[in-house]
């Protein structure tokens, strides 16, 4: 008994139905994610807007400029940190090389620097890290979510990690406010953003902070959580000076040597000392790329983002809930569509909705601080606009070949009948 097209169909659009439900599951797209947003233009890192308002956050970054070997830089960073404390500064993060190896000068330059009390230390994540052979985007992965102690626990200071996340020239930076461990002893380790807003909110370091209903609320602000435990947030060009001051490495003397950043009409020293003065009450982040390899953007400025966001209640929200329901309602839309209109259509509504996806997707991000992941939707689209016609094709084929069989058959009954019927055929 042949099938008939319309359950022939039903059987193809259930299959479709199952494969994409299967993929949504399990996310078994995890790497095509998030490639929607690489469709921004690059020109969006410029460093105004004249869309938003100027943001008065109060973060800063300390630039320095040039290499230095690391117990020469953690001596030349604790003379900074005494020209910080000076000034009024609330916190100051310090990154630490990658793989630092304990020695006298160093352990002696972190005590000091701890011993100033408003010093934390920032050790950059596995995601960060120059050794890592596997740059795909793994962080929600949990497995991933361990970090040693820079010094082995043989010096008690105050760390956390770099979790952060972002892919070069994109526009979307995910982290993990709280969920790594430290390696050795299991014991939590907070990302270095949450250190900091403890420290800046008068809140003990060892305090427990607990995620209420996706918030981590840190005073009068919060870090908001998704699902998978990451927070997302996006680049926003404002007009927001983040730098007062940067800092040169002298080559003969192996210290800094500061600049200020503002208008130099002053006298050299009157501009330094207001410089200076710049970040009483700041959360200062050193910035320098000798801490974890060359990167774009480097660790400091992309948690200029990651502040912006707390300080202005702008995190990117997550909704992928509606996925079930679209699928099913694409798929039963599409199959009815393709079963009543001509092949041709119905490849070129799928691709203008594929296309569609990805542009709602994108205008989501772009102006309401929305994620949704056009990938899911993208899949049964186009299996219903490729897969389907196919069907139909075959279908109609099969039901031609039937009906040209069927009037052979009847043609040649029709001579046979002819035939009997003839004078002389008769006795």
């Amino acid at each position: 008994m042949k099938t008939p097209l319309i359950l022939r169909y039903f059987i193809w659009s259930m299959l479709i139905f199952a494969v994409s439900m299967g993929l949504l599951s399990i996310r078994g797209l995890r790497s095509l994610e998030l490639r929607s947003l690489d469709f921004f233009p690059n020109r969006n890192y410029g460093p105004y807007s004249k869309y938003l308002k100027e943001t008065d956050i109060p973060v800063v970054l300390l630039p320095i400029y040039g290499q230095i070997f690391p117990d020469l830089y953690l001596e030349a960073i604790r003379d900074a940190v005494r020209h910080l404390k000076k000034a009024g500064a609330k916190v100051v993060i310090v990154p630490l090389p990658e793989y630092l190896q304990p020695s006298a000068k160093i352990t002696k330059s972190i005590q000091e620097m701890v011993h100033d009390s408003i010093v934390v230390f920032a050790v950059p994540g596995p995601m960060n890290s120059r050794f890592i052979a596997d740059r795909d985007p793994t962080l929600e992965n949990r497995k991933n979510w361990w970090v040693r102690h820079p010094l082995y626990h043989r010096v008690d200071f105050p760390w956390g990690v770099m979790s952060q996340y972002t892919k070069d020239l994109s526009l979307l930076t995910r982290f993990v406010p709280t969920g790594f461990r430290d390696f050795d002893t299991g014991e939590p380790v907070p990302d270095i953003a949450l250190l900091a807003m403890k420290r800046y909110a008068d809140i003990p370091d060892k305090a427990d902070v607990q995620v209420l209903s996706s918030r981590l609320p840190i005073g009068p602000y919060a870090f908001q959580i998704e699902r998978d435990g990451l927070s997302y947030v996006r680049y926003r060009s404002t007009q927001k000076r983040w730098i007062e001051i940067y800092a040169s490495i002298q080559p003969a003397s192996d210290s800094f040597e500061y600049f200020p950043a503002r208008d130099t009409k002053q006298q050299r020293g009157v501009a330094i000392d207001s410089a200076w003065q710049a970040h009483r009450g700041k959360i200062v982040f050193i910035d320098w790329s000798g801490s974890a390899g060359y990167q774009y953007p480097s660790p400091a400025f992309v948690y200029t983002r990651i502040f912006d966001a707390l300080f202005n209640r702008s995190f990117v929200k997550i909704h992928n809930e509606w996925n079930f329901l679209l699928v099913t309602t694409l798929v039963i839309l599409l199959s009815v569509f393709s079963y009543t209109v001509r092949n041709g259509l119905t490849v070129f509504v799928s691709l203008v909705l594929a296309v569609a996806s990805v542009a709602v997707s994108i205008w989501l991000f772009k102006t309401h601080d929305v994620l949704f992941e056009p990938i899911y939707l993208i899949v049964p689209i186009l299996l219903c606009g490729f897969i389907l016609p196919i069907v139909k094709v075959s279908g109609e084929k099969r039901l031609a070949e039937e009906k040209v069989k069927s009037l052979e058959e009847e043609n040649r009954r029709l001579v046979e009948l002819q035939r009997s019927t003839q004078p002389g055929n008769h006795f």
